[in-house]
């Protein structure tokens, strides 16, 4: 039998509501930019079927989540592919990291053959344009891959969604994005393809103090890192969704 004061710490114990679980920054951001007329129509049939998805996500630092204290589990594909199957129970969904630090968009154009192709995905997802613009790689060359890329990928009869750069108050201060945001968009215009637009959401984040880039300190970094990835993961996920309608 349970003495009377342990059955009043118990019944004390019962009452009291469950332990706050820490939540992440409300990284939520305003649906105009999160819309675009680009669709997927591929990925769209492939969700209403329930068949087999695979997803290949190429890119370069922030793809392959190097910032991270744990790139294979924070990275923000392995974060996407979480979210996606939990939007999509009954879909085997499967996201690729084919993330490469410090590479332009041309060298990323020519590793398509073996990450993007071979593994026959339904969706790419391709993040690029911060290394050609902190590399100051001409413009033009830009587009040109670019342009190239996409038809590349159009070739194969794929489904794509580019992200554009990454962004803190720091970066923009020495590095001219403009031209190459420009260009991106410009691109994606001309060739009807979604645009996640991932610097402008960041500069978003920062304005509003759901982030804070610049001067952080070194033992926040991978935090922060992770919190980044993991929200930009959420709002890929919404982005799909959004186009796959």
């Amino acid at each position: 039998m349970m003495r009377p004061v342990r059955l009043l710490v118990a019944i004390v114990l019962a009452a009291l509501p469950p332990p706050a679980i820490a939540a992440g920054p409300d990284c939520r951001v305003p649906e105009p930019l999160l819309e675009d007329e680009a669709t997927l129509p591929l990925l769209a049939q492939a969700l209403r079927d329930k068949r087999p998805i695979t997803i290949v996500a190429i890119g370069g630092a922030a793809t392959a989540g190097t910032a991270a204290a744990n790139p294979e589990r924070d990275a923000y594909p392995r974060r996407l592919q979480e979210a996606l199957r939990r939007r999509h129970p009954g879909v085997e969904i499967s996201v690729l990291n084919k993330g490469i630090s410090r590479q332009t968009t041309q060298e990323m154009v020519d590793r398509f053959e073996r990450d993007v192709y071979a593994p026959a995905p339904t969706l790419v997802i391709w993040e690029t344009g911060t290394f050609d613009a902190a590399r100051n790689v001409d413009v033009e060359v830009f587009a040109t891959a670019l342009e190239t890329g996409l038809a590349a990928l159009r070739d194969h009869k794929l489904d794509v969604m580019l992200v554009n750069m990454q962004y803190s108050r720091s970066t923009e201060s020495v590095i001219n994005f403009e031209p190459y945001l420009e260009a991106m968009q410009h691109r994606a215009d001309v060739d009807e393809v979604y645009l996640f637009r991932r610097f402008e959401m960041m500069r978003y984040w920062s304005e509003n103090g759901v982030f804070e880039f610049a001067d952080v300190p070194r033992e926040r970094r991978t935090e922060l890192a992770t919190q980044v990835y993991d929200c930009l993961a959420e709002r890929l996920a919404d982005a799909i969704e959004h186009a796959a309608r």
